[in-house]
Order: C-alpha cells, then structure tokens, then sequence
C-alpha cells in the first residue's frame, strides 16, 4: 500500500482522486455496493464537496511539513528559521542612475570612469559603486551609468542631487584626470533600500550560516557572506600534510618525528585569501568601511579563542586578448568587437580564485556572437598585479611586464591570482576585417 503523510522520502500528500477513490469505499461499505455514485447523483456530489476540504487540509500539512526546513521553506517560515539563528532578512541595496560631466578636457582625450568606480555624498556620507564604465571626450562630455550602494538599507536611498563627487583617495590612485574634472550626480532619487532580499537569496544564505563552532568552511561561508567578497580561498597550514616541499620524499619517518604537536595556549593563525568586487575598497578611509574591517568582524563571530586569521588581499590579474576577428558582411565591425569585449567581461569576472583562463572557453564566446565568422592569432595576455601586491608566481620568478602567450595556450594563474577582465584594458587588441 501507498504510504502517505510524512515519510522517509519526505511529505506524500493524498491527492484528490485517491481521497475519492476513499470516500466512494466508505460510502459502498456503508450504504451497499450498488449505491449510485455516478458523477450526476447526489451522494457524488456530497462527497465531491468533502473531498474538496480534505484536500486543502493536505496541502496545509505538506506546507506545515515543509516550513521546518530552510531547503523549502518559503516566506515567514523562512523569516523564523531565519531568527532561530540569529540571521535576519537583509535589505536590498539601493540602486539608481548618475550622470558624469566632464570639464576642462584635453582636447582628443579620452577620460575612462572604470567599474567599480567610488562615488559619494555630502555629511552623513553614503558611499556608491558604478556598475557600468563610462568614457568621456570632447565630444561626449555626459554619460549616464547604473549606481548601486556600497551599504545596505533605507538609509542609502539618497535625494535626487544627494551624490557629489568620486572620492578622493579612489580618484588619486585609479584615475588620471589630469587637468579635467569629472562631477557625478543623480537627476532622480535612489530606491530599493527599503526591501528585503527574496527567498532564494535569503535560503543560500541561511544554509550556508556557519553552525560549528570552528571549521574552515564556517569561515569560508562568513567571509563570502561579506559585501564586496567575490571569493575567498583559506590556508590552514597545520590543518593537513604539506607534501608540496622537497624534502618530503626524503623524510626519514623511523628517525625522526615528523611533527609536534601545538603547545596549549600558544596561538594558531590561518590566512584568509580574499578576491574582492570592482568599487569595495580593501581598506577602510574616511566613513567607507574596507572589506578588510568587515571580513575580520564576520570571522570574529566563528573564530575560538587563541586562533587568529591573517587576512591578504589576492593579487587581481588583468586579463587581455589579441586577436583578429572576421565578421559577415552587413555587420559592424565596432558593433561586433564590444559585443565580444561584454562576453568576456561576464565569463573572466565570474571566475575563482586560482581559475585559469581557457583559450577554448575565450574562442567559443568570441565565435558565438552574432556576425563573426572566424577568430584568427588568438592569443592572451596578462598584466603584471599591483606593486602592493607582487606575487612571484608558482616558479619565484618576477613578473615586471606583459606577458603574451602563445596561439592556443591556456592563461594558468596561481591559487592567489584571481583574473579580472576589463574592457577598456589595454591589454586588448582586436581588429575587425571582413576578409
């Protein structure tokens, strides 16, 4: 026999028909087997009406069932698993439009307002991050791009008017203005703040809320919880064999000890790799909190006594391509490079720590757009990473200028690198031709 309510393979509710198929047994065996339950006759439709009511009472205890578990549950009963653990419903980040306007421009100059780029108000400052790049020039003094807040909540619903400038400390160390200036501002109020994250947004993170008392993935899933964390990556030194060294294979295990125990009480650090989103500043300068404060405050909450985190920032690639692109006839060319430049910027950005960059992957998103008929001497490229951030790569060596692999080879990055694409870069060269 079917087994129905709660079972080892979860809910089994009754359906309609079998609820039916039940009542019209009950009626038989109560009034004989030759009562009239064809769909025309009166105990039919008593009975329809019964079932109907029945059915309902099974839908509600499947969504009882199911309301005790973050996996299914849904609305309020997701808000009071949510409390259970201390984890409320986060606001949205509030989100409107900026115009840049750019004066005092150099004539034949381009001006590149990148990604990410840090915008804000006047006392009490609300500090924004651009989701779009902007280029400017004598010709196109004005352009408007998407602005998103770097802090969640009603308060970053800012007045039409409310945003003034690019902060300073970002405008002195990313952007070369020269004599130019670039003003933002926001025609229309900003909006969104005062809602709340939806189900599934709300369910991902409930399930990855750490529920140990220390583990390296209870830190992992607060770190990647943070605003402004694209991915993070721990090295626990004493957690595991490090059988990378040379002197591994030569280790005599019969003489020799091939470890000690920690002292109690002497403290243990792990290092904490953290890959960061385009406009969240690393350190904190002025009233905008660095990603590097706030991961240290979500590790606080999982960390033991005695066991301290060391926090690097990863070294952030810059990724390239040249190549030359043939397009179909009636296509424009400009039209059809952007188009690839947007492709790769979405595949490149999305990528982890460590990932490494596929020429293949590079050729099929290049050959899918619209109008390219072939992709000739493709190659990638990669930047050296910040002075801040030198890294020697996997061999000790120092990478001091561009690097330009050759046709067909993959762009390999060590577990501290992560890659980041540009699109504006001048690491890319691409050339349209139509034969």
């Amino acid at each position: 026999m079917a087994e129905f309510g709660i079972t080892a393979q979860g809910f089994a509710i009754k359906t309609v028909d079998v609820l039916l198929d039940e009542a019209a047994q009950r009626a038989r065996a109560m009034f004989g087997s030759d009562i009239d339950l064809r769909s025309s006759s009166t105990l039919r439709q008593v009975l329809n009406l019964a079932v109907f009511g029945q059915g309902e009472l099974w839908k509600q205890a499947e969504r009882q069932f199911y309301a005790g578990f973050v996996a299914t549950a849904t609305g309020e009963a997701l808000d009071l698993l949510g409390d259970g653990l201390a984890v409320p419903r986060r606001n949205l980040l509030a989100r409107g439009k900026v115009k840049f306007t750019l004066a005092g421009e150099a004539p034949g100059r381009l001006y590149q307002i990148p990604l990410g780029t840090l915008l804000e108000t006047d006392p009490p400052v609300r500090s924004f991050r651009t989701l779009a790049r902007a280029t400017l020039s004598a010709d196109t003094k004005e352009q408007t791009v998407e602005v998103e807040a770097l802090a969640r909540g009603p308060q970053s619903n800012v007045a039409a008017a409310a945003i003034k400038r690019i902060n300073a400390v970002y405008a002195q160390r990313r952007l070369s203005l020269g004599a130019a200036t670039v003003t933002p501002s926001n025609d229309a109020a900003f909006a969104g703040g005062e809602l709340l994250e939806d189900d599934v947004s709300y369910r991902n993170l409930l399930l990855g809320f750490p529920r140990t008392i220390w583990t390296l993935e209870a830190v992992r899933r607060a770190v990647r919880a943070v605003d402004g964390v694209r991915d993070v990556r721990l090295l626990d030194p004493s957690g595991g064999v490090d059988v990378s060294g040379s002197r591994f294979k030569n280790f005599v295990f019969s003489q020799r000890r091939f470890g000690s125990q920690r002292l109690l009480g002497s403290p243990y650090r792990f290092q904490v790799l953290v890959a960061t989103q385009p406009g969240y500043p690393w350190e904190t300068f002025g009233p905008v909190s660095g990603v590097r404060d706030e991961v240290e405050k979500a590790i606080e909450a999982v960390r033991p006594v005695s066991i301290f985190p060391q926090l690097r920032r990863a070294n952030h690639i810059q990724v390239g391509i040249g190549a030359r692109v043939l397009t179909a006839a009636g296509h424009d060319g400009a039209g059809v490079l952007a188009a690839i430049k947007d492709a790769l910027e979405e595949r490149i950005n999305a990528l982890g720590l460590g990932r490494s960059v596929l020429f293949s992957d590079v050729l099929y998103d290049a050959k899918r757009i619209a109008g390219v008929i072939d992709v000739t001497e493709l190659r990638l490229r990669r930047c050296p990473p910040l002075l801040d951030r030198v890294s020697f790569g996997r061999h000790g060596r120092f990478q001091g200028e561009v690097i330009e692999l050759p046709v067909g080879e993959n762009l390999d990055l060590s577990p501290d690198e992560i890659a980041e694409f540009r699109v504006e870069s001048e690491l890319i060269d691409l050339e349209a031709g139509d034969r």
